[in-house]
């Protein structure tokens, strides 16, 4: 899951507000969200323990007991400790297929009640899994090898889950605490959601193949009198697509480009966005693969016309970034905001220490822990060259539950509508050549 610049600031204040509220003995009650969060954390380590524990006193020993030549499969499988903090890396992944048929608009939807399922789905995996294993021994040795086979997959499957769950955690943590602090923002971009949706039942009633369909796929859409005949409503049903796409592409198109941005114009069909970066991040093999990826990716070919960026990243030195100050240590949590203001204004950022990737104030790409591939790379950088994500994010309030964060595609034919498939087009470079010949 990508951010808006725009708020990037207020996040950062929201994180540091809510560190010093839960360090104040003083102030016991804390937001729903915040104290349904910290319940449904404590239960996913609590399932993170025990699954250590299967491992260690029963799933180990019963290995070497009866099947000894798949413990070394077994310990694969063993669960991976997830670092959080500064300098800490993800792990960079190549792109999976693109989906076979245009991306409908649906709404994604992540709350804690969801988070909790999570764990509560793979805990009753886990008890199955003790419950099978108690009673391997009554097999016979021909028997019990397929067996450990199908435990130790399944028990692989569980570690790996960890990952998805604690990424939804901090999912959760970061942007219920964004909307909390900026209810008005996010009111709005709820009603963008859901635009987003009725536009989508709208091409739907167009698409219907038969009256039944189209019928049916009315009922999604608003103050619509389904009385008439089809032809008379779809009148009706072009009109609003127009408005919502009017108050769709609104809020997504303007571009508050950088001013260290660089347009040339170097041959009369080659267009070059240069952009430098700033970095502390050492390892210059990481580095290199995500300048590779972002440059790959932000290339178009249009009959004769090409365009392009190009990156130019300077390695900045923890000690020489902090000085005579105390430099933060690898897998330390560190105060973003301070720590993006030690980095030079004439460039973009490329750092770590957030608990998942987004991009933040000061124009920076900060990265989490949690894998993420080539193409959200570069969706994050199409941030850094002042586009805006085309989907929105809304909520709903649950209550005691906190908030249902929920994400819509707007353009799943565009890069900022969709990170993990979108394509990147010849009008979001044209769209930023426009904005320097205005200047």
């Amino acid at each position: 899951m990508t951010r808006d610049v725009a708020f990037a600031a207020l996040l950062t204040l929201v994180l540091a507000l809510e560190g010093n509220a839960q360090t104040n003995t003083s102030t016991p009650m804390f937001p729903v969200y915040i104290q349904r969060g910290d319940e449904v954390e404590g239960h996913y380590r609590r399932h993170k323990e025990r699954l250590q524990r299967v491992y260690a006193e029963k799933l180990v020993p019963s290995v070497q007991r009866n099947v000894p030549d798949l413990l070394p499969k077994l310990e694969a499988a063993a669960p991976k400790p997830l670092q959080h903090g500064y300098l800490i890396l993800p792990k960079l992944l190549p792109d999976g297929p693109p989906p076979a048929q245009r991306l409908r608009a649906t709404s994604t939807a992540y709350s804690w009640p969801r988070t909790r399922q999570l764990i509560d789905r793979d805990a009753q995996t886990l008890t199955n899994l003790e419950t099978e294993l108690a009673g391997v021994v009554a097999q016979s040795a021909a028997e019990q090898r397929p067996v450990y086979e199908r435990f130790i997959t399944a028990y692989r499957r569980l570690s790996e889950s960890l990952r998805t769950i604690d990424s939804h955690l901090q999912y959760n943590r970061l942007w219920q605490s964004v909307i909390a602090h900026n209810l008005p923002n996010y009111q709005q971009q709820t009603v963008l959601h859901d635009a987003v949706l009725e536009r989508q039942a709208v091409q739907d009633a167009f698409a219907a193949p038969d009256e039944v369909t189209f019928r049916t796929a009315l009922g999604e859409i608003k103050n619509i009198d389904d009385t008439r005949a089809r032809e008379v409503v779809e009148w009706d049903l072009k009109a609003r697509e127009q408005t919502l796409a009017r108050a769709i592409s609104e809020a997504t198109d303007s571009i508050p480009a950088p001013s260290f941005l660089r347009v040339l114009h170097p041959t009369p069909h080659l267009w070059i966005l240069q952009v430098p970066f700033s970095t502390d991040i050492a390892d210059t093999g990481f580095v290199r693969a995500v300048q590779t990826a972002i440059e790959t990716l932000w290339q178009v070919r249009d009959g004769e016309d090409e365009f392009r960026v190009q990156m130019t990243i300077s390695v900045l030195p923890v000690a020489q970034l902090y000085g005579q100050q105390p430099a933060p240590q690898q897998g330390e949590a560190i105060n973003l905001q301070a720590h993006l203001v030690r980095f030079p204004a004439e460039a973009a950022i490329l750092t770590t220490g957030a608990a998942t990737t987004h991009v933040s104030s000061r124009w920076a790409i900060v990265l989490g822990p949690h894998d993420i591939s080539a193409h959200t790379l570069a969706h994050e950088f199409g941030h850094i060259l002042g586009f805006k994500d085309v989907y929105f994010r809304g909520y709903k309030d649950l209550g005691a539950e906190g908030y249902q964060v929920m994400e819509v595609i707007a353009d799943p034919g565009d890069i900022m509508g969709a990170p993990g498939s979108g394509p990147v087009l010849r009008r979001h470079f044209e769209r930023i050549i426009q904005n320097e010949l205005d200047k």
